[in-house]
């Protein structure tokens, strides 16, 4: 039904609208909210390197301040570094401003003095301790290091044992050979002690991160204090050594911290081998978050970690998946609204034009349909409905005229077919009867041009060539025409016998074309042998060869050459007719096998204009036996037929 087909038709278009625009918002949603949750992640990225430099800029206050000090600069003043009064002082001022080493250091690197046990002095600081030689220039610096195994062990047995972390394995993370860390990340700082314009010592100390919960839970509680999601903290911070969580609020499934554990692969090479800085998702030990990562540097601009801030994904997923759900039930009801409007425009639209296909039906059965009425349609269809109606009776005037004319020329077709036939017929009769007279013509003038009735001057032999000439041509004329007749009156029907070519077709064809051949100094090669048999009429063959050379020698090239081949194709035998010539021209190729089809004189002003006919029968006789026939031409330099005619077989005469 009508109706059924338009409510279709805005069902689907409501349905496609809905499912664009929701997957339209449902990207736009889920963009929307990753992307607001990612810039509040490197937001928070910045608000830890605030807390984590405040540190850094603490730890240099409390320095400058110990380097300032009456007693470190009168121990200083008078190298008397063994003094139990200092470190004790000192040792006060490390615990109060909760460093993990506290020492000093005389202007040859020797280590003097050290707060924490055991107490160990006598060592130097390395040349590759770019924060204790800065100091010794002068400089009051901190920074981030990285103090090994034995360094950490100097300055206390219990700070080595506290940065010593088992390497757990991590889901894609990258490979590393060494299972455990027992390197210390550490934040230092040296301040050198002077005294009128004289350095006379460094004061250095330092705080180790790893294992800092303090640190790395401020940062996490000025970030996210007690954010959660399904009973999980929503933010997390960490600082790294190179790959491995040194500190962290990130915990594993038991709840232990995930310290040991190294980070993903792709966020390694990233930061660390890349050196530049990650935002995006990534993997966090088993669960994807919405993450920043910055490299943390050394005094000498080396990547030695990470500093990372993140958030679960999941709340953010969930949050857009909510949304959505929403959208989709608000989107539901209204498409539902929108399918039944569209049920009501397409009732409302369906009706005049249901009447209008039902008139239109009764007019295509030849019926006169009534006025429709013109109801409370729009106005569009009241004005299809009048214009149909004004087109009815139109049709309807129109239609009794034009039944009035068919039967007029249905009586003038009959008349004409009638005429036609008579004409096919007579012209049949006439080319018949016409054929015996003039081959007695035809034998006469022969007779007459060989001196078998007496000499000749020259004027009777140029009158006498001249109507051999002619009755030749009227020759062809009339067996043109008279298979003309045939072919019009359906009875030009191949009576097929066997048919050696060479021999029946091609040697008298030959024979009787060679005068025109050396009149025009043409010579002609044929490569038929007579092994060649054909299984067709021997009399249209002959036709189809006939008119194929005649024309080769017409409109070839004085002087030049014509070439008849053969050669085996399936059941048939194709052969090709090629001459030197004019060619024919590419607009009329496509006409040249139609009835009455000439080409236009070009060259040559001796040729006899023909019927029109040959290449028509000649195409009538190749498609008769069931083969083709197809030509090619170059313009200006040759023209070649090619057709094929059924080979002869043995059981085809059983």
């Amino acid at each position: 039904m009508l109706r059924a087909k338009l409510f279709k038709g805005f069902a689907i278009l409501v349905l496609i609208f809905g499912i664009l625009s929701a997957f339209f918002v449902m990207n736009m949603i889920e963009t929307r909210v990753i992307d607001e949750a990612q810039r509040r992640v490197q937001f928070d990225l910045s608000s830890a390197w605030a807390v984590y430099n405040a540190k850094l800029l603490k730890l240099e206050t409390i320095l400058k301040l110990a380097a300032t000090k009456e007693a470190v600069l009168a121990t200083a003043e008078k190298k008397e570094w063994n003094n139990e009064s200092l470190r004790q002082r000192l040792e006060v001022i490390r615990k109060t401003a909760k460093l993990d080493f506290l020492g000093l250091v005389s202007p040859d690197r020797q280590v003097v003095l050290r707060t924490t046990s055991p107490y160990k002095v006598g060592d130097y600081r390395p040349y590759h301790d770019a924060i204790v030689v800065s100091a010794l220039n002068g400089n009051a610096i901190t920074g981030n290091a990285i103090l090994g195994e034995l360094e950490l062990q100097q300055e206390s047995h219990e700070l080595a044992e506290k940065a010593f972390l088992p390497l757990e394995e991590t889901p894609k993370s990258r490979p590393r050979s060494s299972k455990v860390e027992n390197r210390g990340l550490v934040m230092m700082g040296a301040v050198p002690i002077v005294k009128n314009a004289q350095i006379l010592g460094v004061v250095y100390g330092g705080i180790l991160l790893n294992r800092n919960l303090e640190l790395i839970d401020r940062i996490k509680d000025t970030l996210y204090k007690n954010e959660m999601y399904e009973n999980e903290p929503i933010g997390t911070a960490t600082i790294f050594l190179y790959d491995a969580r040194v500190t962290t609020t990130v915990k594993l499934p038991n709840g232990n911290r995930a310290l040991g554990t190294r980070v993903s692969k792709e966020v390694a090479d990233r930061v660390l081998e890349q050196n530049g800085p990650w935002r995006g998702r990534a993997f966090v030990i088993n669960k994807w978050h919405l993450t920043a990562y910055d490299p943390i540097c050394d005094v000498e601009n080396n990547i030695i970690g990470m500093l990372y801030v993140g958030l679960l994904e999941k709340p953010f997923i969930d949050l857009g998946n909510t949304i959505l759900k929403r959208y989709i039930w608000l989107l539901g009801i209204g498409l539902l609204l929108s399918l039944i409007l569209a049920y009501f425009f397409a009732e409302r639209l369906a009706r005049p034009i249901k009447r209008l296909v039902d008139a239109a039906d009764q007019m295509r059965n030849g019926e006169n349909p009534a006025p429709l009425p013109l109801d409370n349609a729009s106005q569009e269809i009241k004005s299809l409905t009048s214009s149909f109606n004004e087109m009815a009776k139109a049709l309807g005037e129109r239609e009794a005229n034009l039944k009035e004319t068919n039967e007029k020329l249905e009586e003038i077709n009959s008349s004409l077919k009638a005429t036609n036939h008579s004409y096919m017929e007579t012209l049949g009769f006439v080319s018949h009867e016409l054929k015996s007279p003039i081959s007695t013509i035809l034998n006469y003038v022969y007779l007459i041009k060989e001196l078998k009735f007496g000499p000749l001057n020259e004027k009777q032999e140029k009158a006498i060539k001249n109507i051999h000439t002619n009755l030749n041509r009227v020759v062809e004329m009339i067996r043109h025409y008279l298979n003309l007749s045939r072919i019009e009156n359906g009875v030009l029907e191949p009576v097929s016998t066997k048919v050696p070519v060479f021999e029946e077709v091609l040697h008298p064809i030959l024979e009787s074309v060679e005068a025109d051949l050396q009149a025009r100094k043409m010579t002609l090669e044929s490569t038929v042998t007579p092994e060649v048999l054909l299984y067709s009429d021997l009399n249209m063959t002959r036709e189809v060869f006939e008119n194929l050379i005649s024309n080769a020698i017409k409109y070839g090239r004085d002087g030049g050459k014509i070439t008849i081949k053969s050669q085996p194709k399936e059941e048939f035998v194709q052969f090709s007719v090629w001459n030197e010539g004019e060619g024919i021209p590419t607009d009329k190729i496509s006409t040249i096998f139609e009835k009455f089809s000439r080409l236009e004189e070009q060259k040559s002003t001796r040729r006899q204009k023909g019927t029109g006919l040959g290449l028509f029968i000649t195409k009538h006789i190749v498609e008769g036996h069931g083969g083709q026939i197809q030509v090619e031409s170059k313009p200006e330099e040759w023209t070649e037929f090619r057709f094929t005619l059924p080979a002869f077989k043995e059981q085809k005469i059983a």
